[in-house]
């Protein structure tokens, strides 16, 4: 077995290509015309060999531009625009410049954005799109390029990350709903494709079943099966219809946690339209506190720490990337959320 480090030199002998080839591939050089085969071959050995690049080669061409990345989902979501605007005060603050890159709820994209990213030769990266397949995301393993991860574990991909911790943000609605008395309560929820729709799922029915309470198949609602993978079915209009659909049953929920503050004010159209009482006909609960002071009611929501979560993204990022050494802690944050109660919970009507 060979000892000290690995060098690209000894991957080109593995892969049995040039070292020019194998430092074209590690940097995503689009103008580089080789074999599929190749490259996978390439990607192999380094794998197999455990290839990092040279930190203190990165330390030196990340000191000649302060140009970041942060790739989102979407640009009309206010979940990336509390990041965003957070990230970027101190990017400011720290001499940098952001670059914003969206996916638009496409895992293809997701993959362009990344090509971008490498292309450009920028300093480093804050990745919080959901749309980046486990595929892609493999390959910033072999990247010296500083990276903060948001919502995914950075950890297997020798990255930085930030997380949310959405089963005890969903458990916060569930708890502060049921202490109030509910028992009939039903989740209007996201794109079921991504791992935050299914984390605050699985966080409103382990609180069903913790405290006993029967789960109802009609009290979960979701967006039709294309629209969630695309996963654009977390808009407004989809907790509106979502609502319609609860106040159609026989026996309607007398609360809704919603998947974010968005659906759930969609919720509360739905029930005004209906000219029923909120919260005293029904409760609304959502989640990401991103613009629910603004409205009326003012809606009770879990406040997902976006803010915070913008801000530290981008001082761990630029941090990593002003190490004297190079180096920097492959650091996982677990942030948890907090529940603001406003106006639209209290206890169920009395039959």
């Amino acid at each position: 077995m060979r000892k000290g480090r690995v060098t690209i030199k000894d991957v080109a002998q593995a892969a049995e290509v040039n070292p020019s080839v194998v430092s074209r591939i590690l940097n995503h050089d689009e103008t580089l015309v080789v074999r599929p085969e190749t490259r996978e071959r390439v990607w192999g050995a380094v794998q197999q060999m455990g290839y990092r690049p040279n930190a203190t080669a990165r330390s030196l061409r990340t000191r000649k531009n302060r140009l970041i990345a942060i790739v989102i989902s979407g640009f009309l979501d206010p979940y990336f625009a509390l990041i965003l605007e957070n990230a970027n005060r101190v990017a400011d603050q720290r001499g940098y410049v952001v670059g914003v890159l969206s996916t638009e709820s496409d895992d293809q994209r997701g993959a362009k954005c990344l090509e971008t990213i490498f292309d450009t030769g920028m300093a480093g990266a804050v990745l919080a799109s959901s749309y980046i397949e486990e595929s892609t995301l493999a390959r910033i393993r072999y990247s010296d390029m500083p990276m903060v991860l948001l919502r995914r574990n950075g950890w297997e991909f020798g990255k930085m990350s930030i997380m949310e911790d959405e089963n005890s943000g969903a458990a916060l609605a569930m708890e502060h709903l049921i202490s109030l008395g509910h028992t009939r309560i039903a989740h209007i929820a996201g794109s079921l494709y991504s791992r935050s729709g299914l984390k605050r799922l699985e966080g409103y029915r382990k609180a069903l079943h913790v405290h006993g309470i029967p789960y109802r198949a009609e009290y979960m609602q979701e967006s039709d099966e294309a629209q969630c993978r695309l996963g654009v079915g977390q808009t407004r209009l989809d907790g509106y219809r979502a609502m319609l659909r609860l106040l159609d049953l026989d026996e309607r929920p007398t609360a809704v946690f919603a998947f974010n503050d968005t659906i759930a004010l969609g919720a509360v159209d739905a029930v005004l339209e209906r000219a029923l009482r909120i919260p005293e006909d029904i409760s609304i609960i959502g989640y990401g506190n991103t613009m629910s002071e603004f409205n009326f009611p003012k809606l009770t929501t879990v406040d997902g720490q976006m803010a915070r979560i913008g801000a530290l993204a981008a001082e761990m990022l630029i941090n990593a990337i002003e190490s004297e050494s190079g180096e920097y802690p492959h650091e996982e944050i677990l942030i948890q959320p907090e529940l603001v109660v406003r106006k639209t919970t209290a206890p169920p009507p009395e039959t």
